[in-house]
């Protein structure tokens, strides 16, 4: 028996409507999958880094990866992408965590370049662009050997990343939205060279940075208004009704 029109209808507005409704935000990962130790970090009244090392991006679900080269990487070595960025101002001790915390404002930018064979991006391309958080502080950590031995020691700097771009071809390939919405800088390791606690203003000196990873989170799949979707179903309502009595006249 065939199903009545109507409820064939209804059936497509519910559908219609389940579908709009499902959605979810990538994350796409920039990765230093060896931990390739280069770049200089140069820290004062902001910190920045320049050559740091990326290898790789990949969006997890679903699987999409690719390899990243460049120009970055040990010396006389060019197999490497690159990772820089620039903080905003230093801002003061983060009295919240240990005496060698030092939190600098946001903003400023942060860049990955590189190239990827397989999708003929040439090495030197901005693979993705954008900053921190203008209202979230970025934090540099040294460990507790940088009070007694400031000359030497580690540490590491986390931040929380604003919006961005993606290089338009990457973003095909991974299938996610070109613009980003954000993410983390997960940790950055610096070995730190200078004055890492300093009795008054900022640490100040050179350090070698080691990226871990950082994360990029693109836009959901937009959802309808409600509204709009309710607009759907009576309009698909009162087309059945009227198809309905057109085959009973």
């Amino acid at each position: 028996m065939k199903k009545p029109l109507v409820s064939v209808l209804l059936s497509a507005a519910i559908l219609l409507t389940a579908g709009a409704a499902r959605s979810w935000a990538d994350t796409i990962t920039f990765n230093n999958q060896s931990l390739h130790p280069d770049g200089t970090i140069t820290v004062g009244n902001t910190v920045t880094l320049a050559s740091g090392v990326i290898d790789s991006v990949a969006r997890i679900l679903p699987l999409a990866g690719f390899n990243i080269t460049g120009t970055c990487g040990p010396t006389g070595n060019t197999t490497f992408g690159c990772l820089n960025f620039t903080t905003g101002t230093f801002l003061g001790t983060n009295t919240n965590t240990a005496a060698n915390d030092y939190d600098y404002l946001g903003g400023g930018v942060i860049t990955v370049t590189g190239g990827i064979a397989s999708l003929g991006i040439p090495n030197g391309t901005v693979l993705w662009t954008g900053t921190f958080d203008a209202t979230s502080n970025v934090i540099l950590q040294f460990d507790d050997i940088c009070a007694t031995a400031p000359t030497q020691c580690t540490g590491s700097l986390t931040g929380t990343l604003s919006t961005g771009t993606f290089n338009p071809t990457l973003a095909l390939a991974l299938g996610v939205s070109a613009n980003s919405l954000g993410g983390n800088d997960q940790s950055l390791f610096v070995q730190f060279t200078g004055i890492s606690a300093p009795t008054t203003g900022f640490p100040s000196g050179t350090a070698m940075g080691n990226t871990n990873q950082l994360q990029v989170v693109t836009p959901a799949a937009p959802v309808p208004e409600s509204g709009s979707l309710i607009l759907v179903g009576i309009g698909l309502v009162a087309g059945a009704k009227y198809l309905r009595r057109r085959r009973l006249a």
